[in-house]
């Protein structure tokens, strides 16, 4: 359902895969690097879960609640808001590993 209602609106579709891209590249770059050294399997299972669980699905979620607000514009202004959000911590987090 919230795949639909996102798939429907190009914005909000190019706003999620933008998110899902640096996700996905925060875990590349993460396994990577843990690869080069010691690789811990329970820091690397957090690593490509937990943006999914609390970034992606809370995404999903405000997707599915646009169709409960009747102006639309509330809700979308959230998604927008969270998607931004979590691209810059997504993009904070990512440069935090590459300093390191």
């Amino acid at each position: 359902m919230g795949i639909g209602i996102i798939a429907g609106n190009l914005a909000m579709l190019v706003t999620l895969l933008a998110v899902l891209a640096l996700i996905g590249l925060n875990i590349v770059v993460n396994l990577f690097l843990s690869l080069r050294g010691r690789a811990d399997f329970e820091n690397l299972a957090s690593t490509a879960t937990q943006p999914v669980l609390y970034d992606v699905f809370p995404l999903l979620l405000l997707a599915i609640l646009t169709t409960v607000d009747p102006s639309h514009f509330l809700v979308l202004i959230w998604y927008y808001v969270a998607a931004v959000l979590v691209a810059i911590r997504t993009l904070l987090g990512l440069a935090r590993v590459m300093k390191a």
